[in-house]
């Protein structure tokens, strides 16, 4: 086998109640017996400690005391707690030492320490670790946690989730691909194919989200049915409906027929008085408004003084603001005015030094750059003839660049001074019309009238036009009360509002026939949804049986392969249900005495000793690793199977102290005395 783990020594030192305790291993297989609270289990969960920082159970420090207590129950304090051990590694021997300490300190004016802390050091080889890490890391070099619980505990495999033993069994067996499986049956193919990459449990899921929502639709369908059944109106004779409306509106033609001869007689009168109502009215609103007006007139001599006054200060005030605004846009136009001129003397001034320039050769203009000597007459007059153009055709676009800026800033000058020239006619517009507001403002405040009393009733009642405009109106009055002879067309306008009526109930209960197609239309959608939703249903539950099919097809196989790998146990990843179903989860049966029982809830405490000895036996062979077993509970067993691992056996029994034999020997040692 590969890596082998032997336990040669572990010491501890107050550690859970043991003041001090070394026991040397030195047989494959070892017993640690005494009485129930002697320490047995206190040694497994030293060693399980040392490694992971955990006891036997999996608690951290943080959730057993690891500290030793006094008889009151309370810890020793300033205690070193202590545990090392010697193991050997495939004949490579390395010790690890994990110390558990207490931090104090001496506040500040004060003559006593006090326990602020805890912390903890990690030795390899008698070396301190710089940080928890490094040593974490060695210890994992050595072995992982999760593997270590699995094959040092007969127990622990079965203590994990379904899901994790599954993971474990899958990972020691080597998984079966789908496409294996798939070979067995065509709809397994079919199914590979839905799966579009998800995993089978996720699809599974989805499947059953999907059936509960076709069920939920399903169960809603009988009602939806039996509401529109009840809101169903009842059938008709629709034809005879139809053909009666048709007579009836006949009738009521020929009864508008009849009306119409007499409407004249009446429309002739309702028109002629309809003219007088419209001038009586048109004379009222006259008069009301000759009357509005005469309040108006009234009030407004009252108070239009005062009016005036108030209207002439908001005038002046706003003209005083308008001035005030003008004058300073005055001010700027002629800063820039100014600016522009300035420019303007720039330029006249650029353009005659321009205009002054006059040809210059440079040094050596007129001699051959390549072999230095003068050029001939007849070269020197073509370049100097090159030159001459040359300077005036840059002489000239400099002049009419000049040329250019200065027409263009004399018409922005010439712009600005017609704006200049309109806001000093503003400006004294404005000036003029603050001294005539300032004159009238101040004979307004001089000749404020008095409040008078007047009798606005009186002065309506005493006006001329007031007075014909109510004679007026008397005379239309007069017209408009003489009647003409009355024409009865009563009777015909009820039998017309009957027959109207009579039409309206028949075209309502016709609408019913509508009412019912759309309802039988919507009853057929149900009836139709209802097919559809069930053969949904039957297609997802048939997808559902093939998934769980493949499943338990694909745990057959494993299970072939996964079985093959152990002696007193086998697994099984199916539950039967209640109700029928499956349930995929992960179960360990135990042989005994010939029949396979429950590891969890049948089998006594010797099988299931033995059947975490054969489980650790297989992880050890996949995993190529062996460790110390801790069994306890030893005394229940009266033989173990075979393995290739050390064994610690705690072993209850008399003795009131902790002892110790080999199973060779057979003989008992007293080591240490609690």
């Amino acid at each position: 086998m590969g890596k082998t783990i032997f336990l040669k020594k572990i010491s501890l030192k107050n550690f859970k109640g043991i003041r001090n305790l070394s026991i040397d291993f030195k047989d494959k297989e070892t017993v640690i017996a005494g009485a129930n609270a002697t320490g047995k289990t206190t040694v497994f969960d030293s060693f399980m400690w040392l490694l992971f920082g955990k006891d036997s159970g999996g608690n951290s420090e943080q959730k057993f005391n690891i500290k030793t207590l006094d008889n009151d129950g309370k810890p020793i304090l300033k205690l070193e707690h202590e545990v090392s051990v010697i193991l050997d590694i495939s004949g490579k021997i390395v010790e690890l030492k994990r110390v558990y300490l207490e931090k104090w300190e001496k506040p500040r004016g004060s003559n006593e320490e006090t326990l602020k802390n805890h912390y903890t050091e990690f030795y390899i080889n008698g070396v301190k670790q710089a940080t928890k890490r490094d040593y974490d890391a060695y210890v994992s070099s050595i072995i992982q946690e999760d593997v270590f619980k699995m094959i040092t505990n007969p127990f622990y495999f079965n203590s994990l989730p379904a899901t994790a033993q599954k993971e474990m069994l899958l990972d020691m067996a080597g998984n079966v691909t789908d496409d294996e499986i798939a070979k067995q049956k065509p709809e397994f193919v079919a199914l590979l194919a839905q799966l579009t990459g998800k995993s089978l449990e996720t699809f599974l899921k989805e499947i059953n989200a999907k059936k509960r929502a076709v069920k939920d639709e399903i169960e809603q369908i009988p009602a939806r049915i039996d509401t529109a059944q009840k809101l169903k109106p009842d059938n008709e004779d629709w034809g005879k409906i139809e053909t009666k409306i048709e007579n009836l509106k006949k009738d009521v033609s020929d009864v508008e027929n009849q009306l119409a001869d007499k409407t004249k007689q009446i429309e002739s009168e309702y028109n002629r008085k309809a003219e007088i109502r419209k001038q009586i009215g048109e004379k009222q609103v006259e008069r009301a408004k000759l009357e509005n007006e005469i309040k108006l007139k009234l009030q407004s001599n009252k108070n239009s003084d005062a009016n005036i006054l108030s209207e002439k200060k908001n005038e002046l005030e706003k003209t005083n603001r308008e001035l005030t605004i003008a004058t300073d846009e005055l001010t700027s136009l002629n800063a820039v005015i100014v600016q522009i001129d300035n420019e303007l003397d720039e330029l006249r001034n650029a353009y005659k030094a321009i205009n002054n320039e006059q040809l210059t050769y440079p040094d050596g203009a007129f001699i051959c750059p390549t072999c230095l000597r003068p050029l001939d007459i007849e070269d020197v007059e073509k370049k100097q003839a090159d030159l001459q153009a040359n300077f005036n055709d840059n002489k000239a676009n400099k002049l009419k660049e000049n040329q250019s800026l200065g027409k263009a800033k004399a018409a922005k000058k010439e712009r600005m001074m017609s704006d200049k020239k309109e806001l000093q006619d503003k400006i004294e517009t404005l000036k003029n019309s603050t001294s005539d507001l300032i004159a009238t403002i101040t004979d307004l405040e001089a000749n404020k009238p008095k409040d008078d009393v007047l009798d606005v009733d009186a002065m309506i009642k005493q006006d001329p036009k007031w007075i014909d405009l109510g004679n007026e109106i008397s005379e239309l009055e007069n017209q408009l009360n003489v009647e003409a002879a009355p024409v009865d067309t009563s009777v015909l306008k009820e039998k017309k509002l009957s027959l109207q009526d009579e039409i309206s109930t028949l075209v309502k209960r016709l609408s019913n026939r509508e009412a019912i197609e759309r309802a039988d239309n919507l009853i057929k959608q149900y009836e139709k949804s209802r097919t559809e939703n069930n053969q949904a249903l039957a297609d997802l539950e048939k997808m559902e049986f093939t998934a769980i099919d493949f499943q338990k097809a694909k745990d057959n196989e494993l299970m072939n392969r996964i079985n093959g790998m152990f002696e007193y146990v086998r697994f099984t990843f199916i539950d039967e249900q209640l109700n029928g179903g499956e349930k995929i989860t992960c179960n360990c049966l135990v042989n005994t005495n010939g029949s396979w029982v429950t590891f969890a809830t049948d089998a006594n405490r010797a099988g299931t000793i033995n059947a975490g000895l054969d489980i650790i036996n297989a992880i050890c062979k996949s995993k190529g690793v062996t460790a110390p077993i801790f069994i306890d509970n030893r005394e229940s067993v009266n033989q173990l199977i075979p393995t290739n691992s050390q064994i610690i056996n705690l072993y209850v029994s008399n003795h009131p102290k902790l002892s110790i034999r080999t199973s060779a020997e057979g003989e008992i040692e007293m080591f240490t005395e609690l």
